[in-house]
């Protein structure tokens, strides 16, 4: 359920909030300004055309008409905040599916706000749906359903209006950069909220944003957004960056609250700028659509830009071992009990902290190698002071590093090593195995030495079925994309039960990737998985001490490191 809040009364808005959390509804408020005021009705309504199922507003007439007729249009249902009981009765006479007084308590208000949703669903006539089903459609050509802002079509007439009033118009090209590396790694599900996460973002910093403007989507369900606005030449460049600035520590910050440090790392935006002058001779649309492109481009540059930036950055943190680990738990399913930890690499430098970022810079770079020699030795240094003695400590390896002769003939006593045993090879398929029986070889050789084997994601990219066969591992870890509303799917249930049974067979133990919830462990303990590991039971704050802590350490050994990690802050 979402709901959308209007509300000034800073202890229903509370009380609100815990309604929210109790019925694991996703809220989103907006304060109107001077308490009451109608400063913000604008986004309000823009958030109405996001389609929540509930819209909560305080008793105001005017705002209260306008509202009705929105939210009738979208099947929204419209919950009224009043005051006293003769303010219920004239919004129930005005339209309101449901009333609920400012001093009632969280319990009454999450009980209130579900039977409105229960009440408009029965009342909802099947032409009525229908109408509100073709009206949704029409209405998602005009404006994006994350953001509510207009679409670039919408736009252009306001546009043409400012550079034609102005004479130029500054035109902002902001792309949103690895959202498609975040759908391949935790799926379209994640991705939906991370980018409705972005958009609230981006809509806070819209509001906050006094210049005369108007921001837009650029094409209906993209993560691109372009911004109009009305800055003077000497100062565009300036308000660019500041603006860029201030829009990526806002959505940087809302991620990292909202879905964590990972989520957060893998975010980064590149804005595109020019200057447009108006044309009599050209016709204005033509210079708004070409503006529209040449800053496109302007952003990629900026782009390139910053992936030369990156390399830098990482030979650095070759130079200065500039990297620590986050000890990811993995426990057994049944008892919650430690079993084991994934030993995650990030860097220093900000830019870098995402491993996905990371090793993706090192492979442009070709320095994967020097990379994974020293993720490897860093996460192996940690195991004395973060495990426990009968844990195992999982690491992530690529095909391509047993190619690499200083780890297919490593020295277990250069290394630290003393248990082999203790040690799990993760075989992270970032790049297809083309050649089995050479790849069989490689593990045979480390298995002879004490070493164990998980596939890792499992049910994802490359590491599907033929991968299991062939590599004979002793774990399997099913990838997040099979493990995520697990609890509401039941397809997914059937998958995992019955690579479940095929793990009893050949003695192979199973480890549930993802989990965040506890419908999600129920469910994974319900159909037998033998190991779990997911946020569920390494919290963020529990990752953001490691990460406070591991960067202190890194800060005191090492002057050039401390100074890295500071700029990249």
């Amino acid at each position: 359920m979402r709901i959308v809040g209007y509300a000034a009364d800073e202890g229903f808005r509370d009380r609100l909030e815990a309604a929210a959390a109790r019925t694991g509804a996703e809220l989103t408020l907006v304060q109107p300004a001077g308490g009451g005021s109608a400063a913000n009705d604008d986004q309000f309504f823009s958030l109405l055309r996001t389609h929540p199922d509930v819209a909560l507003l305080e008793m105001r007439r005017g705002l209260l008409d306008r509202t009705r007729d929105e939210a009738g249009t979208r099947g929204i249902a419209l919950v009224v905040v009043c005051r006293d009981q003769d303010q219920a009765r004239q919004a129930v006479r005005e339209g309101a599916e449901e009333w609920v007084l400012a001093a009632a308590s969280e319990m009454e208000i999450a009980a209130r706000v579900e039977g409105a949703c229960e009440r408009l669903a029965r009342t909802i006539p099947p032409r009525a749906a229908q109408e509100a089903a073709d009206h949704l459609r029409y209405e998602e050509l005009l404006y994006d359903r994350f953001t509510g802002f207009p679409t670039l079509p919408m736009m252009i007439e306001r546009g043409r209006d400012m550079l034609d009033e102005r004479g130029q118009l500054t035109l902002l090209y902001i792309e949103f950069v690895r959202y498609s590396k975040l759908e391949e790694i935790y799926g379209w599900e994640k991705l939906d909220a991370v980018l409705q996460t972005t958009a609230n973002a981006v809509r806070d910093f819209y509001s906050r944003y006094d210049g005369e403007s108007a921001m837009m989507v650029s094409h209906t369900g993209d993560d691109d957004f372009i911004f109009f606005a009305d800055l003077e030449p000497q100062d565009t460049e300036q308000r660019i960056n500041e603006m860029a600035t201030v829009l990526e520590a806002d959505v940087r910050a809302r991620l990292e609250t909202e879905h964590g440090e990972d989520i957060a790392g893998l975010f980064e935006i590149y804005v595109g700028s020019v200057t447009l002058f108006r044309n009599p001779k050209i016709r204005t649309e033509r210079i708004i659509y070409r503006g529209i492109r040449e800053a496109a481009q302007a952003a990629r540059s900026v782009e390139s830009r910053e992936r030369a930036r990156k390399v830098a950055d990482l030979k650095e943190t070759l130079r200065e071992g500039a990297v620590y680990i986050v000890y990811h738990p993995i426990v057994v399913t049944e008892t919650r009990q430690v079993f084991g930890y994934e030993a995650l690499a990030r860097g220093v430098h900000r830019a870098l902290r995402s491993p996905e970022v990371m090793f993706g810079v090192a492979e442009e770079a070709n320095l994967i190698w020097e990379l994974s020699r020293l993720c490897r030795r860093k996460a192996i240094e940690g195991m004395q002071e973060q495990l426990d003695p009968e844990h195992l400590l999982f690491i992530n390896i690529d095909p391509h590093d047993f190619r690499d002769p200083t780890f297919r003939y490593l020295d277990l006593d250069d290394l630290g090593v003393d248990e082999p045993g203790r040690i799990v090879l993760e075989i992270t398929e970032r790049t297809a195995i083309t050649d089995y029986p050479t790849f069989q070889g490689y593990l045979k050789e480390f298995r002879d030495r004490g070493f164990r084997f998980a596939v890792d994601d499992a049910g994802s990219g490359y590491a599907g079925l033929g991968s299991i066969a062939n590599l004979e591992p002793d774990f399997i870890k099913l990838d997040i994309s099979l493990i995520s509303g697990i609890d509401a799917n039941f397809m997914k249930q059937n998958l995992v039960e019955t690579m479940v049974q095929f793990a009893n067979d050949h003695d192979i133990k199973v480890i549930a990737e993802g989990v965040e919830r506890e419908e999600e462990w129920e469910t994974v303990k319900r159909l037998g998985v033998h190991f779990t590991q997911g946020f569920l039971f390494h919290n963020m704050a529990a990752q953001a001490a490691q990460t406070s802590a591991a960067l202190k350490a890194i800060s005191a050994g090492s002057p050039e490191a401390g100074a890295g990690a500071g700029a990249a802050k």
